[in-house]
């Protein structure tokens, strides 16, 4: 390996170190952070260069107001006056922001443990790039690169009651790349959703939503050239979409294509074979093959949890949809949104494949059990979506102590 060599990226497939923090305030649970190897560490270590290691976010909470301990979150509910030991609700808000950043600190700790070893075995299938040896320049630790971030604030219906909780939210769509982005949200209540947050807040509870993140992020081959079979039954994969999104429907901005992709594959609609070829040199065991001035190892088939982990990134969906969009697809110039009615932003496969279009399945699928192929070569980088939660679980332990500073009820 070369003096030049530089960081590519974190390690593609399914395997990850997780190093357990604490979770940055008394009594808070440990967080399990999942760390990832540079597909190059090897290379690197050989190099004299620092090693580098890559973090995924691990969760979402509610970030603290600037400058102050305090977190970011306010509500406000309206009651009817005079105010009775069972108050008339007339409805309400809040505001508050949510972060991925990790707990204060964590960072340094995570980097601490690399370097010490201080952490469980990592997978055998990367464990060769956790190579961090005595004496060597101190490992780097950066977030998993992020090209995109749909968040979202979701209303949790409770299990009984009179009927759903009408709220309205405010906020979210495309959030931030870097990990101490921030997201804001306003949310409206009705009069039955006021009474559900004041009383969840005054027993110490959660506020009835969740906050959800969509990640795209990118990992790498390394040296290694991924080579992906495509075969897609039409007639199957109409049947799945058609049960995703009913035809004539038109579908919400890939959102749902995702899900549907993930069905397909689940319902054999979608079948990869996936096979690994390396450079001879790169530490595999089998005899090389092929001929040129750089001998192969390979081509090797993947064991099933990578080739499972790749055939959900976002070439693949992008490949599947763009195989099918002729045979099941209308696809016909959008209307263009009214103020205020915007969703979430397509994530890009989507639109490289459909643009802004409106987008609806066929009412009839093809006949005659016609199947699609195609071959993709993947060498370098690998976009896959990841979906991390938040269920404002420090509001609750928050109000369990400091209620007057997070919610206001005014009498009118």
């Amino acid at each position: 390996m070369p003096d030049s060599v530089f960081p590519a990226g974190p390690v593609f497939g399914p395997d990850s170190l997780v190093i357990d923090i604490d979770g940055g305030g008394p009594g808070d649970p440990a967080v399990g952070v999942h760390i990832r190897p540079d597909a190059l560490n090897a290379g690197l270590a050989a190099a004299g260069r620092p090693t580098r290691y890559y973090f995924q976010p691990p969760r979402v909470t509610v970030a603290t107001r600037s400058g102050s301990s305090d977190l970011d979150f306010s509500a406000t509910a309206m009651v009817r006056a005079p105010v009775t030991p069972q108050p008339e609700y007339l409805g309400g808000s809040c505001t508050f922001a949510c972060t991925a950043a990790l707990p204060e600190g964590a960072e340094a700790r995570i980097v601490q443990k690399l370097t010490d070893h201080d952490h469980a075995d990592p997978p055998a299938r990367i464990a060769s790039l956790f190579a961090h040896g005595s004496g060597s320049p101190a490992p780097e630790l950066v977030m998993v690169p992020i090209t995109a971030n749909a968040v979202s604030c979701v209303v949790e219906h409770p299990p009984s009651g009179p009927g759903p909780l009408l709220m309205s939210v405010q906020g979210g769509s495309g959030g931030g790349i870097d990990i101490q982005a921030r997201s804001s949200f306003l949310v409206s209540f009705s009069p039955a959703a006021a009474e559900a947050v004041v009383t969840n807040l005054r027993d110490a509870a959660a506020p009835p939503f969740l906050v959800r993140n969509v990640l795209t992020e990118l990992f790498d081959t390394g040296q290694a050239t991924i080579t992906t079979d495509v075969d897609i039954d039409i007639d199957k994969l109409h049947g799945v979409f058609a049960a995703a999104v009913p035809p004539g429907e038109p579908w919400p901005g890939g959102g749902a294509a995702g899900a549907a992709y993930r069905a397909a594959l689940t319902a054999g609609a979608v079948r990869t074979h996936v096979t690994e070829t390396r450079p001879a040199t790169s530490g595999n065991d089998t005899a090389p093959t092929g001929t040129g001035p750089t001998p192969t190892v390979g081509p090797v088939l993947l064991g099933s949890s990578v080739a499972s982990w790749l055939s959900d990134t976002d070439e693949l969906r992008k490949a599947v949809f763009s195989l099918a969009k002729g045979s099941l697809f209308d696809v016909t110039d959008a209307d263009a949104p009214q103020a205020g009615q915007g969703g979430p932003p397509a994530p890009a496969w989507w639109t490289e494949v459909f643009g802004d279009a409106r987008v609806t399945l066929k009412s009839e699928a093809p006949t005659g059990g016609v199947h699609l192929q195609q071959v993709l070569i993947t060498q370098g980088t690998v976009a896959v979506e990841r979906t991390i939660e938040g269920g404002l679980a420090e509001v609750a332990a928050a109000a369990r102590t400091e209620l007057d500073k997070y919610l206001t009820v005014i009498a009118i």
